[in-house]
């Protein structure tokens, strides 16, 4: 597994994971097989990203590159909504190609960010795309990958509509934003990650209550921000975990997109 978070403000959409890809031994331990690469593929044409959980890579097939190449051809779609349905609907065909002997080794999902232009604004979204049944992840939709919109749903605690994508929906999210509204959002092990991150954010909070934060609205900030708890998680592992049972680890990325499309990271990713 991995952890992946993105946090999104009125000020930009910031991304973050680590880069740990494991496989499970039959002695039930996980040898480590790559930890330094990026999960984070920047679409550029959509002022966004993607970022993957789950499924990384089988024999030449590989999720990141795949993405690549899809984000390489964003421009070839009206939205980023109907970027991210059919880069959904074309994943879900890869994957049934792929003769993975057991059906939950292909679970996958994706946090896809973008900017909307509704009426006078850039209003960002969060698409989750997925196949997994839910928490924990043991189990995948037997109607495969789909496709929801994650903002409008978490700020009034209702379930995701098709609807959301209407103007009145959009402008209540960039209203809430105005407000200082946050969104954030993680998934590879919310046990472990969400402690972690409440945390991180009750002091980045009081930290701005305290009025000593420095420069909040930065790049720097955002991306340190939604960081710092996979940094943190990771080192509890490589502290605590007996050997050959960490999932979650390896170089830490970051990568946050204003509304403008300009990228920035600390870590060299975008």
């Amino acid at each position: 597994m991995t952890v992946v978070s993105v946090l999104i403000t009125r000020h930009c959409t910031s991304h973050a994971s680590d880069s740990f890809l494991t496989t499970l031994k039959a002695d039930g331990h996980r040898e480590i097989v790559e930890d330094q690469r990026t999960k984070i593929v920047p679409v550029k044409y959509w002022r966004g990203a993607l970022t993957y959980w789950g499924l990384a890579q089988f024999e030449q097939w590989s999720t990141p590159d795949w993405l690549r190449r899809r984000a390489e051809v964003a421009s070839r779609f009206s939205s980023p909504e109907e970027f991210g349905s059919v880069l959904a609907a074309d994943l879900n065909e890869e994957l049934t190609r792929l003769p993975l002997t057991n059906n939950v080794d292909k679970g996958i999902g994706i946090h896809f960010t973008a900017y909307e232009r509704m009426g006078d604004y850039w209003i960002p979204e969060l698409f989750l795309i997925s196949n997994w049944a839910g928490i924990p992840y043991t189990n995948i939709r037997p109607t495969g990958i789909g496709m929801t919109r994650e903002t409008y749903g978490p700020l009034k605690r209702i379930d995701p509509a098709p609807e959301h994508r209407e103007l009145q929906y959009r402008l209540a999210v960039h209203q809430a934003l105005q407000s200082g509204a946050m969104f954030r959002y993680n998934n590879g092990d919310p046990v472990l990650f969400n402690p972690v991150a409440n945390a991180i954010l009750d002091d980045f909070i009081e930290l701005a209550r305290r009025g000593v934060l420095n420069n909040p609205i930065s790049n720097e900030t955002h991306c340190a921000l939604v960081r710092r708890p996979i940094e943190v998680v990771s080192k509890l592992l490589s502290d605590f975990s007996r050997e050959g049972m960490r999932s979650i680890g390896g170089k830490p990325h970051d990568l946050c997109v204003s509304h403008t499309g300009d990228y920035w990271s600390n870590t060299g990713d975008g």
